[in-house]
């Protein structure tokens, strides 16, 4: 990556609101942040742009918020449920980190989203604590901001994965089931990481709760109601009839940094709970369609005030575009639509302006990041300059950015104010 400048030019048309045009402007950069937005030509008085051009399409870099750093090369593994895809494709593949993966695994997942405009995300590691403090460390390095977890798990695994919170567990004292504090820095923060409650014993995911009271303004990140087998398998193992959301809330696990992923299978009651504790719902519409786990149901989400975001959930979800997880989210909602008892007016379709809204700025204040996601004064400068078709500029300019999305569309990746090539990460 090449040094930030104390100062750089921006110049293109800037989407800076996704519901409307992009409008011929600049950008002031200094010290890594956006210090001017002009609308206009840029005056004889300032240096010429360091990057873009009036003929170039600028925006914020993408926010994933939700994906598993060492299952980017388990992409594709296809034709298996959950539970099964679990068990004979992710567990395998993670197990490989205490075999010197880590920094490799890491170091290709990066690369891969970089590739494709992202600059901030929300992600697992495994359950290995050194290895997952090396792969901290390494993106603490990367110019991308992350909030990353190693992943906890007790059971209902093989023995590479369950033993590391096993054997903590036997030790005296007794060290909490997160990363170490230490590891944070200003772009990349740990979070508490249970896998999800079949993986957890109650003991394990009390643990997890009192590590988040520990350490106020802590995030959870989970997975919640994936699949049908999954629920069935939670109830069983947790005696509960109806509701998986409360084995997390019985654990102190449910605040407002809490992330769960996928949420297909709730009940208007689970809603209205994620609802009161200002939970974060994570869609996952790519990994719900290769896994066939469901559909997201959006107007629930919405009816009930839930907050949303959107992650690709590699390597479940087969695509780290962001755009393409977009895309993904409308046509889930325009599938639901087809299908519904109700007929299609009963299910709203999310717009090209919402979707895009959600990969930048949403997703950016889901995990924390207000000053992420956005062309504005103080936001950090993490932008990409694109060069997109002059037929696209027009009112449908998201739509089909959204749609034809392609990351040879990327002329320049700006993170921290300084040009990015993913390749010498």
């Amino acid at each position: 990556m090449a040094p930030s400048n104390p100062s750089a030019v921006v110049q293109g048309r800037l989407l800076i609101d996704p519901a409307h045009p992009p409008e011929l402007g600049w950008l002031l950069l200094v010290d890594g942040r956006i210090a001017q937005v002009n609308l206009g030509e840029l005056p004889a008085s300032v240096a010429p742009p360091s990057w873009g051009g009036r003929d170039r399409l600028i925006v914020p870099a993408f926010t994933d918020a939700h994906t598993h750093l060492p299952q980017s090369g388990a992409i594709g593994c296809d034709g298996m449920p959950l539970l099964e895809w679990l068990d004979r494709v992710v567990f395998p593949a993670e197990s490989w980190w205490t075999r010197g993966r880590a920094i490799p695994d890491t170091r290709a997942a990066l690369r891969r989203m970089l590739r494709e405009g992202a600059a901030c995300f929300a992600g697992y590691l495994t359950s290995h604590p050194e290895p997952g403090a090396e792969a901290a460390s390494f993106i603490a390095r990367s110019p991308m901001r992350a909030l990353v977890g190693r992943v906890a798990m007790d059971r209902e695994a093989p023995d590479a994965l369950t033993a590391p919170d096993i054997e903590r567990a036997r030790r005296r004292p007794i060290s909490p089931p997160v990363l170490p504090e230490s590891l944070d820095t200003p772009r990349v923060r740990t979070s508490a990481n249970p896998r999800f409650a079949i993986a957890c014993s109650p003991e394990l995911l009390a643990e997890v709760g009192w590590a988040v009271r520990a350490r106020p303004g802590m995030f959870v990140q989970t997975h919640l109601a994936e699949s049908p087998d999954e629920c069935a398998r939670v109830r069983h193992l947790f005696h509960v009839e109806h509701s998986y959301t409360e084995v997390y809330d019985r654990a102190g696990l449910l605040t407002d940094r809490t992330l769960l992923a996928h949420c297909v299978h709730l009940t208007a009651s689970e809603w209205a709970l994620l609802a009161q504790r200002r939970c974060i719902a994570v869609h996952c519409p790519t990994a719900n369609l290769f896994l066939r786990s469901g559909f997201f149901d959006l107007d629930a989400a919405d009816a009930h005030g839930v907050r949303l975001a959107l992650g690709s959930d590699i390597a479940g979800g087969p695509d780290v575009a962001m755009p393409r997880v977009a895309r993904a989210m409308i046509e889930t909602a325009k599938i639901r639509a087809l299908t519904a008892p109700g007929g299609p007016a009963s299910v709203r379709i999310p717009t090209p302006a919402r979707a895009w809204d959600l990969i930048t700025r949403g997703n950016s204040d889901a995990l924390g990041w207000t000053d992420a996601g956005r062309l504005e004064v103080g936001a950090l400068a993490d932008l990409l300059v694109l060069r997109v078709p002059d037929a696209w500029m027009d009112e449908f300019l998201v739509g089909r950015l959204i749609y034809g999305w392609d990351h040879s569309l990327i002329e320049t990746r700006i993170l921290r104010a300084g040009a990015v090539n993913p390749d010498t990460i």
